[in-house]
Formats: structure tokens, C-alpha cells, sequence
């Protein structure tokens, strides 16, 4: 026991640490300036006490005090670096005098800052250039991450569908498909509520009494609760929404919600890693949204459970609608521009687009977007074969006009030249085996996915061929 709060301890230091010490995107310019600020005086603090007479050390083998500028020129980059410079040369200008050899004539050591500020500019470029390509790898990362999450979502979803329901426990009175039936529900019922929701309305849990009630009915979860962080609640949390009645306050200190907190990933009172640590107060939670630098700012926690609850089965379920829960919520921050230019768009459609909007805009990989005017009388079949016909990491919509069109619109994820012309040529060759005619009047229509604008865009030429326009 003594040795599992121990590991424990030294988990949460070390997350500390990491999140402190490392260089993040998201990093305040001021803490940025005040670390670039510390690192040189601490380097020149420490040479002071080996060697007073000499700290810059002007007459000894090698330059050891650049390595505070230097540092700071590899986490923040050249100009952060040169701040160091800057302070040798404030310090070196306030007592130059007893930097000085005795006797020896005082000159400006123009080599030892020339040296030093050349190599702070190499240092900083090339901390720079490995930022970016961290950023860029972070970016793509976390994208794909969250499309596989999304895809291992749909493939649990096919598995349950086909799986014999009656033969499971009496007293379940939903089906997962039934649950997420419901949840859709719930989101279109909230998009309609607020069409013209401001920004702070958007980063709020919508239908979130709703959502706890939806577990209630599907996964037996009786009391639960969604805490958000909150700096003026008493414990760094405020309770959002809750199902039952006097639940405990949320604490970083209990063993699951620390657990949950560190790894970012749900955890229950049946796992052996929690050990016979006390969690009386709770007995699952899971992350219900993530800031963009990894900080949990979101969390449900359910006081009480059916001990039956906890078979594998149900917990999958339990997790899958809570993922698609934090999949909605995180989505949902910043869709207001786009809904406000399109409202009856999907709102798929809506999310992704922005979701890419944000990942060009961050990491500069771009995406495009494909329209295609088809006629409205297409059956089943050969939508399906259409379907087929999109690349795996693509998203698509068929929208149905009133003028005997429809318009297919693609959304190509991080798509280069090469792969775009590809998909335009197969997509052609399919259209033309589907409809069984030449596909020369079906003009695609090509937009690159980067703000409100290319939305507009695509809005207006949807509603001009629907109508029946050229």
C-alpha cells in the first residue's frame, strides 16, 4: 500500500514536471519571456559563485555561461535567446571593471558576445524549425486519433447491431442503437434551440441533464454528475448538471478522479489498477472535454451503479456514448460562424469543416471539399456504389433539392494535388458506370476547406443547382 501512494505521487510529479518544464504551443508570451528571463541568470548566478572575479568567464576555455541563452534560444526561439545576450550585456556594461585583468588595458569583448550571439541565432533556428515540425506531427496526430476513435465508435455500433439483443439482461430497456438514436436527437433538438449562440454559449455541455438521463436509461447508471473546472468553486470544480441528489463535491485527490485526470481515459472501481484504494465517493468517470493543450476542463463522474453494471458488455456501451458525447461538445466550439452562413446545413458537415478550418489554420495542411450535382431519382443501389466510391478517410452528404437534383458534397481530409485529381478521375469513372451515361455535364466543383467564406461559397452553389441553376 505505502508503495502504490508512492508510484502514485511520483506519477503526479512527474505529469507536473512534464507540463511545467516542457515547451508547449499553447505557452503565454509572458511566461515564455520570464523563462528566457530565469535560465541566463540562474547560469550566471552559479558561475558568480564559482568564480566572482570572473563570471562571464572572459579568460577561460570555453563560454559556459551562453548556455542559459542558449536554452532558452532552443525552447522559444532566437529572439527569446537574445534576451540573454542582452542581459550579459547589461551585466558585463555594470561591472566591467572587475572583469578586467589587472593592469591589462579594458576593451569590449566583441568576440566572446559576437561568438555567442551567432550561435544563439543558429540555436533558435534550429529549435524553430523543429517546433514547427513537432506541431505539424502533434497536429496530424491528434486528427487521425480522434478518426479512429470515431471509426472504433462505428465498428462496436455494427457489432451490437448484430448481436442478439433479447438474449442480453431483462432489464435493459434500450438498445445502444436506440440510445444513439436518441442522442442525435438531443443535438438536433439543441441546434435548433440556438441557432444564433454566441461563442460562450457554444463551449457549454449542451443537453447535459439530457445526457446524464440517456445513460441513466441505457447504461443503468443512477447517479451521476458533470463537473466543469471552475478557478471560483470551492475545489476547482462546479457541478453543470447532475442526475440524483446530494452528490459529494468533485476532489483531484480521490484515487479514481486523480487516475482519470493523469491518463485522460475512463476508469471504474472494478479495475485492479486502482488497488484497494477508498472510492466510496465515485465508481466511474471519463473525460467529457479536452482543452487544446490536453487540460481536462470537463468530467463525468457517476456516484452509483448497479454492481451488474460493471460487465464488460455495458461499460463498452457506457463509454461509447460518452465518447460521442465528448466528440459533440468538442466539435461543437466554433461551429457558430458556419451555422450562422448555412443554419440547414448538416451538422456534420458543419463540425468537420470547422475541425479542418482549425488544423489548416494551426498546422497549414490543407484540405478540400468536392461538389457534385446528381440527379434526385438516383435509387439505393447506386447510392450505395457512390458511397463506395469515396476514399476511407473521407466524409460525405447527399443533399436533396426540390428541382430533381441532389448535391453530394466530400469533404477530403488533408488531401494533396496528386490524391485530389485521383479521387475527381475515379469519381467520374464511377458516375458514369452508375448513371449509365457520360458524366461531361457533371462539373465538379472544388473548394478548399479554410474559412467562413469558401462555407459561403459552397452554400450558395448548393442552393443555385438545386434550384436548378447552371
Amino acid at each position: 500500500m505505502p508503495l502504490q501512494r508512492a508510484r502514485t505521487r511520483l506519477r503526479r510529479r512527474r505529469a507536473w514536471l512534464n507540463r511545467v518544464w516542457r515547451p508547449r504551443a499553447g505557452a503565454t508570451t509572458w511566461w515564455a519571456w520570464t523563462e528566457s528571463a530565469l535560465l541566463p541568470l540562474l547560469v550566471l548566478a552559479a558561475a558568480w559563485q564559482l568564480s566572482p572575479a570572473d563570471p562571464l568567464a572572459l579568460r577561460g576555455g570555453f563560454p559556459w555561461v551562453w548556455f542559459g541563452a542558449w536554452l532558452a534560444a532552443v525552447r522559444y526561439g532566437a529572439g527569446y535567446g537574445l534576451l540573454g545576450a542582452a542581459l550579459y550585456a547589461a551585466v558585463w556594461w555594470w561591472n566591467h571593471g572587475s572583469f578586467a585583468a589587472p593592469g591589462a588595458q579594458f576593451d569590449f569583448p566583441g568576440e566572446f558576445f559576437l561568438g555567442g550571439t551567432l550561435m544563439t541565432l543558429v540555436l533558435g533556428e534550429f529549435g524553430s524549425a523543429y517546433r514547427r515540425s513537432e506541431r505539424l506531427h502533434r497536429e496530424t496526430a491528434a486528427d487521425l486519433e480522434v478518426r479512429l476513435e470515431r471509426t472504433k465508435r462505428r465498428l462496436f455500433i455494427v457489432k451490437e447491431a448484430l448481436a442478439t439483443l433479447e438474449q442480453e439482461l431483462v432489464d435493459r430497456p434500450l438498445t445502444l442503437r436506440d440510445a444513439l438514436l436518441d442522442f442525435r436527437q438531443l443535438c438536433a433538438q439543441w441546434q435548433r434551440e440556438h441557432p444564433d449562440a454566441d461563442e460562450d454559449d457554444r463551449i457549454r455541455l449542451p443537453q447535459a441533464t439530457g445526457f446524464l438521463q440517456l445513460l441513466s436509461q441505457s447504461c443503468r447508471v443512477v447517479e451521476s454528475a458533470i463537473f466543469v473546472r471552475d478557478a471560483a468553486a470551492s475545489r476547482g470544480w462546479r457541478k453543470a448538471a447532475s442526475l440524483g441528489h446530494e452528490l459529494p463535491d468533485l476532489d483531484d485527490t480521490h484515487p479514481l478522479i486523480g487516475t482519470v485526470l493523469e491518463n485522460r481515459h475512463a476508469a471504474h472501481i472494478a479495475q485492479e489498477s486502482l488497488g484497494e484504494a477508498d472510492t466510496s465517493d465515485w465508481v466511474y468517470a471519463a473525460v467529457v472535454r479536452c482543452a487544446e493543450d490536453g487540460e481536462v476542463q470537463a468530467l463525468l463522474a457517476a456516484h452509483t451503479m448497479p454492481f451488474m453494471s460493471f460487465e464488460q458488455t455495458n461499460l463498452q456501451r457506457l463509454q461509447v456514448l460518452v465518447d460521442a458525447y465528448r466528440d459533440f461538445v468538442e466539435r461543437e466550439q466554433g461551429v457558430g460562424p458556419l451555422r450562422e452562413a448555412w443554419p440547414e446545413a448538416p451538422i456534420e458537415l458543419q463540425q468537420e469543416w470547422t475541425a479542418l478550418t482549425r488544423l489548416g489554420r494551426r498546422a497549414r495542411l490543407h484540405s478540400q471539399a468536392v461538389l457534385w450535382t446528381l440527379p434526385q431519382s438516383l435509387n439505393p443501389g447506386q447510392r450505395a456504389r457512390l458511397e463506395q466510391a469515396q476514399p476511407v478517410e473521407s466524409e460525405s452528404w447527399l443533399i436533396d433539392g426540390a428541382a430533381g437534383k441532389a448535391a453530394w458534397v466530400t469533404v477530403l481530409p488533408l488531401v494533396s494535388a496528386a490524391a485530389l485529381n485521383a479521387y475527381l478521375q475515379n469519381m467520374e469513372e464511377t458516375l458514369e458506370a452508375v448513371l449509365g451515361e457520360p458524366a461531361q455535364d457533371i462539373e465538379p466543383v472544388v473548394y478548399t476547406v479554410d474559412a467562413a467564406g469558401s462555407f459561403a461559397r459552397l452554400r450558395d452553389d448548393v442552393r443555385q443547382h438545386l434550384r436548378g441553376g447552371s
